[in-house]
């Protein structure tokens, strides 16, 4: 009988922590220049996600259930009532992607990006220039590709004109320009939740291709908003079916 609760428990605990990681993700893309079909479609494609696009301003659209919220190139500055709801969302441990453009595509866009992050209590800002022209390759054997759980697994890089990020404090460098000194890609915590951002939309161009790994830059911001269930919970179930299997053993020798 103890042998078979021991392999019992095995089960369970497995049980318990595969249903979690096994559970959908949501993804909402929002913005106003940029083909939103692009990066809903490639999230789409993902096992265990589910994405759509948002319409309307921030504020009226519903976030409840989204993990990765895609901000991509505001056509007008964000209100208050938006960046609150924003901040409501990084609360509650959502991650914002701000994806903008070379400094002389999209200033305006960029400037809109930065002044929103500020609000939130980050600390990147965007340049208005634009490093590296034309499509280049970023590798991690060159060094543009630093060392984080976000860039898990990618190791070549395709991008173009990018506008340079400003950062100081909690914020991290993800990716540099060929210089190894422009940033081009940054990420950071701000209380429960994180943004990530960069400015180059060509970055989707080739997000299927075989000679670059992109989609799984990509894939990655989702993969750590899955939110398995934390040690303590599952062994909170474990030990409930452990007290349950005892309570019937107990029933079968009487």
């Amino acid at each position: 009988m103890k042998k078979f609760v021991l392999i019992l428990c095995a089960v369970l605990s497995f049980l318990v922590i595969s249903s979690a990681n096994a559970a959908t993700s949501y993804v909402g893309v929002w913005g106003e220049r940029f083909d939103l079909n692009v990066i809903n479609n490639f999230y789409n494609t993902l096992p265990d996600v589910s994405s759509s696009k948002l319409s309307g301003t921030l504020d009226t659209v519903d976030l409840s259930g989204i993990s990765l919220l895609w901000a991509v190139q505001p056509a007008d500055s964000y209100t208050a009532s938006e960046i609150s709801t924003m901040q409501s969302f990084l609360t509650g441990g959502g991650r914002i992607a701000f994806m903008g453009e070379h400094g002389n595509y999209a200033p305006d866009e960029n400037a809109r990006i930065t002044a929103a992050i500020a609000a939130l209590g980050g600390h990147i800002s965007i340049n208005t220039d634009y490093p590296d022209a034309g499509y280049r390759d970023a590798t991690r054997a060159n060094g543009q590709i630093l060392d984080h759980p976000l860039t898990a697994g990618v190791n070549t890089y395709n991008y173009a004109c990018f506008a340079s990020l400003n950062l100081s404090g909690p914020a991290q460098k993800l990716m540099l320009g060929s210089n190894l000194s422009d940033v081009m890609m940054a990420y950071e915590n701000i209380g429960d939740g994180s943004i990530f951002v960069i400015t180059d939309q060509n970055v989707w161009d080739y997000v299927y291709a075989t000679t670059n790994d992109n989609k799984v830059m990509f894939a990655n911001l989702i993969s750590a908003e899955t939110h398995p269930i934390p040690i303590p919970a599952a062994a909170w179930l474990l030990g409930s079916g452990l007290v349950g299997i005892l309570g019937l053993r107990r029933k079968l020798v009487k």
